[in-house]
Order: structure tokens, then sequence, then C-alpha cells
């Protein structure tokens, strides 16, 4: 039974599903999109003022269009396990994808200058035409400044029973406006209050706005993503998850195609990828075919490419030279991968 209520990450009025057998909720939100939370709440517990960007950024079902994917904490095999019954026909579960804490912290902004850029892209994903102003609510200005909504209160006892307050409007309020100024004074965007209470501003993108973004699109693209090419099945699953673990650790989030949902063929996507990340990572122990051509079109882009391989396996002569983390066992590769990316990756 569906029910209005407000939403547990960002306190806008949402659509909430109960689910007893899963102790969760599903929420359907304006702004944090659809996405389903337990009961006892550990993401939002360790992701903290991290979850509602996130959201946002990554939020599926807003506009009213048929969505049947959502964000969960789910663990990834029973996300497998879904999405392989929806392909095959039975949409009870939807399509969910899998969110955690290492993951939304891989993706959230390090630095100021991320942040800034995260935002003019977003911003740009909602203005329909060049020079229009977009109408944005408070909630959402929010989300997409990275506002802190709330102050963790540490425990008496120990820091790790603390627990998460609500910050008030007027304190968030005040960040944002900081934020919004910096973006008009440095001339990235205009933005003005809105008459209508339901709304809280209109903005639009200057030239100088745009000119960052294609900047940003042109150099460095989603900035933090690193497309893998390897051999897909249930064998190197083990595998798969050791090179995103290392990828995590070195601050950076690891995109393997065959997780993401899109509607174009499959190659124009994947080359796509491959060209909004700011490195490659390939792991060329099975001889895949594909692998190599994908290392070939990063190594054309002039994107550096991290490559792996399984000790005793035999490289193509080609590329047998060079530098290659050669690995015994996938419990050694995340320390190496990570090692590796510090080193040589800006």
């Amino acid at each position: 039974m569906i029910k209005m209520g407000e939403c547990a990450v960002c306190k806008s009025n949402a659509e909430i599903e109960r689910d007893g057998r899963r102790s969760s909720s599903f929420y359907t939100c304006p702004v944090c999109g659809s996405y389903e939370l337990y009961d006892l709440n550990e993401l939002e517990y360790k992701a903290g003022n991290q979850l509602a960007p996130y959201l946002l950024y990554h939020s599926f079902g807003k506009k009213g269009i048929i969505e049947y994917r959502y964000n969960t904490p789910l663990d990834k095999e029973t996300c497998d396990k879904y999405n392989k019954e929806f392909n095959s026909g039975k949409k009870t579960h939807g399509r969910p994808v899998h969110m955690d804490a290492d993951i939304i912290s891989a993706w959230y902004p390090k630095s100021f200058s991320e942040r800034i850029d995260l935002i003019l892209i977003y911003i740009n994903s909602r203005i329909p035409h060049i020079g229009q102003f977009v109408i944005l609510g408070m909630q959402e200005v929010f989300s997409m400044l990275f506002i802190d909504r709330k102050e963790y209160i540490p425990s008496a006892i120990s820091e790790n029973n603390g627990d998460w307050n609500w910050r008030e409007d007027t304190d968030c309020e005040d960040e944002a406006y900081y934020m919004l100024d910096y973006l008009q004074k440095n001339l990235y965007i205009e933005y003005r209050g809105c008459v209508n209470e339901d709304d809280w501003i209109e903005l639009r993108l200057t030239p100088e706005g745009y000119a960052r973004i294609d900047m940003l699109q042109k150099n460095t693209a989603r900035g933090r993503n690193v497309l893998v090419a390897m051999k897909f099945g249930d064998d190197t699953k083990p595998l798969r998850e050791a090179i995103r673990k290392g990828i995590t650790e070195a601050g950076y989030f690891a995109v393997f195609i065959d997780e993401v949902q899109h509607n174009d063929f499959i190659t124009p996507e994947l080359l796509k990828y491959i060209r909004d990340s700011k490195f490659v990572v390939v792991d060329l122990t099975h001889q895949n075919n594909g692998a190599y051509f994908e290392e070939g079109y990063a190594i054309g882009l002039g994107k550096p490419v991290i490559q792996l391989c399984q000790k005793d396996a035999i490289l193509h002569f080609d590329i047998a030279q060079k530098n290659t983390i050669m690995w015994d066992t996938v419990e050694s590769i995340p320390l190496m991968l990570k090692n590796r990316i510090v080193a040589t990756i800006d």
C-alpha cells in the first residue's frame, strides 16, 4: 500500500511503500528519485550527508516516466539476480541498482572545485535550451549544492555510537546562498528568488558557465569514472570485485559496462564511457578480444591505461612490454591496483 509521507533523506513530500518481508521502505521522491532503505538504516548512518546528493545525481523515476530502476542497499548478488529475472519477463522486483557507503564515498567530490564542476553539469542537465531559466525547489538546491542537512553528534561513550541530527533549514539556506553567490560572482550562473512559495529559486547558466562545462566534457568529463575492461561472467566475479575495491580505495568509481543501464547499442555506449573515463583499467588474463579492443581505443584517445594480468598468462606481444600489474591471487589485486593509481594518475 502506497501512502504519502516524508522522504527519509531530504524530507520532501514523497510516496512511501512498506515491504515488511524485507524490513524496508520504498520511496519515490521528487528530489531523490526511487530508492529503498532498510529499517535499521545502516546506509544512511555510514554515508551521512553524502547520501542525499548521491541520490539526486543518480536518481531514477522522478519525471513521471515509467522507470523500473531504483537505488538500494541490497547486496550486489541479489541485484544481479533480480535484474536477470526482469530481463526474463518477471518484473516483481524491478531493476535494483546497488549502492553502498563505499560507492557513495568514491563518487562524492573530494574538493571544492570538483563540487563546482558537478553542480554546473547538473544544472546543464536540467536546462532544456541554452539561456533558459530552470526553477528549483529548496530541497533540490540543497542536494545539488552538497549542503549538509545533518550534524553528527558523537556519543559521550563512543563516537561510533553517535547520531545524526537534522540542521535548521535556515542554516542550510545560509550555506546554499554562499554557494550560489560564489557561482554567480564567478559568472557561472545567474539566479533569483521565486514568487511562488512552492519554488525557491530560478537560475540559468551564463556563457562562462557553458564554457567551463565544455572544458570539463572535453578534458575530464565525469572525472572520477574509470572504465574496467575484462572478461565478464560468473567465473570472474571475484576478480571484478577485487578490481572494484582497488579503484574505490584510490578514490575513483569503477564502471563495468554490463552494470550500466542504457538504451544505445553496446559498442557506442562502451566507447562513450571510455571517452568519459579519467583512465581505463584492463585485465588481460583471459585473452579477451574485447578488452584488447577497449585498451587500444583508450590509448588512441590518449587515456592512461593500467594493465593487469594473472601471473603465467600469456600477453599479446604488442603489449607484453607494457608495465603490467602481475597478480597471483585476487586478494592481492586491491592494494597493488590502488598503489599504481595513486602513483601514476593525477
